[in-house]
């Protein structure tokens, strides 16, 4: 297909901005239109009826393998990864991007890789940055770069990261892109693909599921261990050689950025504070059962039992702490938090 090809990515906030800017565009419209909105592997997949209601164009979920067309929205379905080849569509449910499938970075890969300079790609609202490096794809195989401005977006972050890290071409309000993308659909980029871009080739067919020997081999000369472990499924991650945004994937092909990750961590680091907060109330539990029936009256043994008592629910206090102001400041309110003298208090609160 020549022409071009347009690849929209959005997430918190991203149907009302993705339903307004496709209301813009004339039922004539020129090119396809593929859209990745953040959305649960539950949904019953209403967004094409949403979008089709709003404009003038068709859009649908597409089937895999489906030949795209022009003047059509093709919209990613629930827990699928939409990746672009030259003329179709390829559905994966290959590995989460950023925590999220479908998600932005592989569709916009992989229109890259497929139509270069071609593409569009189109950054709207979202939270952190997904969207960030796929649009770094487009712009590196010679495409357009759209960002909507992060003063109107519900939740700017997307937005923001794109514009820090990619050269952006056009930086506007929603209202005012339409008639850019109606004007970009009329441009005359040839058929002409730039040169194949290694880094974007092999995440494109990680995302298609791809996972075999020979790929991970070809990704770790274009990357480095990293020292972190991913939280997706524990193995090791691999930051990827890229000076521009740092980003990290895993054996399993789980991706991250840098933000992503550390959203990750702070809920991984949650869940362990909570078991180690279970752990220890058992634990003191236990040990005042242990001192309210024994008949023993060895005290030294009643003392170890006592003090292993004040112990955990001095350490569980803690670990309380931290669960409920992670944040620190007012969380060390610890004379509210200071642990009953008694005992054996552990025993009636269970």
């Amino acid at each position: 297909m020549k022409g071009r090809i347009f690849v929209i990515g959005a997430s918190q906030g991203g149907i009302e901005a993705i339903s307004a800017l496709i209301a813009q565009l004339p039922a004539d419209f020129p090119a396809p239109v593929f859209v990745a909105q953040h959305i649960a592997a539950s949904s019953l997949g209403g967004l094409p009826r949403i979008l089709g209601r709003a404009g003038s164009l068709p859009a649908a979920h597409p089937r895999d393998m489906e030949i795209f067309e022009r003047g059509k929205v093709y919209v990613a379905p629930p827990d699928r990864h939409m990746l672009l080849q030259r003329g179709y569509v390829c559905l994966s449910r290959g590995p989460r991007e950023n925590h999220v499938r479908p998600a932005i970075d592989p569709l916009f890969r992989s229109a890259a890789s497929a139509y270069g300079a071609a593409v569009v790609g189109v950054i709207l609202t979202g939270h952190l940055d997904d969207g960030t490096a796929g649009l770094m794809a487009v712009k590196d195989r010679g495409g357009v770069a759209i960002v909507q401005d992060h003063a109107e977006a519900v939740a700017p972050s997307m937005p923001r990261s794109a514009h820090a890290h990619v050269s952006i071409d056009h930086c506007c309000t929603l209202s005012k892109m339409g008639a850019i993308l109606v004007d970009l659909a009329s441009d005359d980029v040839g058929s002409q693909v730039p040169a194949a871009n290694p880094l974007i080739e092999v995440e494109t067919r990680i995302a298609a599921g791809e996972l075999n020997l020979a790929e991970w081999s070809r990704f770790e000369k274009l990357s480095a261990p990293s020292g972190f472990r991913c939280p997706a499924c524990g193995s090791a991650l691999f930051e990827v050689r890229d000076d521009r945004m740092i980003r990290f994937r895993c054996r399993a092909g789980h991706a991250f950025s840098a933000r992503c990750l550390l959203e990750e961590q702070a809920q991984m680091r949650e869940k362990a504070i909570a078991g180690l907060y279970d752990l220890l109330m058992e634990e003191a539990t236990l040990a005042s059962r242990l001192l309210n029936l024994s008949g023993d009256d060895d005290s030294g043994l009643r003392t170890a039992i006592s003090d292993r008592v004040s112990d955990a629910r001095r350490n569980a206090a803690l670990a309380g702490q931290w669960l409920a102001y992670p944040q620190g400041g007012q969380a060390r309110r610890e004379q509210s938090l200071a642990p009953s003298r008694n005992p054996s208090d552990f025993d009636s609160r269970r």
